[in-house]
């Protein structure tokens, strides 16, 4: 028996016919990839910003009128003089509290129409797990620590804040206010909203600085338009929108909000008897 004449190739050698064999092998083409354009921060506008400030306000007057409409003909404010009433504790916490929830769908809505992102990640809120509780302690140091310069600052004996705190049941209302709703939506605005608007078109230092002045704008009614009040608030904003910067979080300055104004409102429980004589602390 003979060998084929054509025998098997070598380890290596294609089984190919040759010409097919030595064609080298196409590559295929490496198209370098565009890189893909970063989302700008923050997806608002200023219009939108002030959208929300604008229907803030038109919902907060609405309902501040609803309530005292209500508060009139309720037998025993009846005939309680309507000034008195307009700084009722419960009519101006009522008319708040049912104006918040409001601008906070508004405030989702105009954030989600300009991005993808879901509402929390878009304003940065990224609770700070285990370290929450960290910074609200520093809220209430950062209360005695600015209580304690207000002290050589020109403090009026009085402010128009006072007026608010009629009662024990007034001022446990208005604590209750004060460390949930009324913290919640000046961080969700001031840090979430308008600070990040800010950095965009500033440096850093001054978006920070117009960021506080802005909170501190919003307190003057309550305060009097006194300067060492509102020097003293400015400081806060300042403090609570650094927190903000440093942690990226909103979160981080909420609870921060939250512990300062603990602090304070527990001060006051302490000095008044447990709320109970007002007349010691507010003039």
């Amino acid at each position: 028996m003979s060998l084929p004449s054509n025998p098997l190739p070598e380890p290596g050698e294609s089984l190919l016919h040759p010409s097919v064999a030595e064609e080298p092998r196409l590559q295929p083409e490496l198209v370098p990839m565009e890189p893909v354009p970063r989302p700008r921060f923050p997806a608002w506008s200023w219009w939108d910003a002030l959208a929300v400030l604008g229907f803030t306000l038109f919902v907060v007057f609405v309902l501040s009128m609803v309530a005292l409409f209500i508060a009139r003909h309720i037998p025993e404010l009846r005939h309680v003089p309507l000034a008195d009433l307009a700084t009722d504790a419960r009519v101006v916490v009522g008319a708040q509290a049912a104006a918040y929830p409001l601008v906070l769908v508004f405030m989702f809505f105009v954030v989600r129409g300009k991005t993808r992102e879901r509402f929390g990640q878009a304003i940065c809120w990224n609770w700070p797990a285990i370290y929450g509780p960290a910074f609200f302690v520093g809220g209430t140091v950062l209360a005695i620590a600015v209580e304690s310069m207000s002290r050589f600052l020109p403090i009026p004996k009085t402010l128009p804040m006072d007026r608010y705190f009629h009662d024990a049941p007034s001022a446990y209302l208005l604590a209750a206010f004060g460390l949930t709703l009324a913290p919640l939506m000046e961080e969700l605005f001031f840090r979430g909203l308008l600070y990040p608007l800010l950095r965009r078109t500033f440096n850093l230092t001054t978006a920070i600085m117009l960021t506080a002045a802005a909170f501190a704008a919003i307190h003057g009614a309550q305060l009097g338009y006194a300067w060492g009040p509102i020097l003293s608030i400015f400081v806060v904003g300042v403090a609570l929108t650094i927190v903000r910067v440093r942690t990226n979080s909103v979160a981080a300055s909420f609870l921060t909000h939250c512990g300062y104004n603990f602090a304070l409102f527990a001060a006051l429980w302490i000095a008044s008897d447990h709320f109970r004589h007002l007349e010691k602390v507010a003039g």
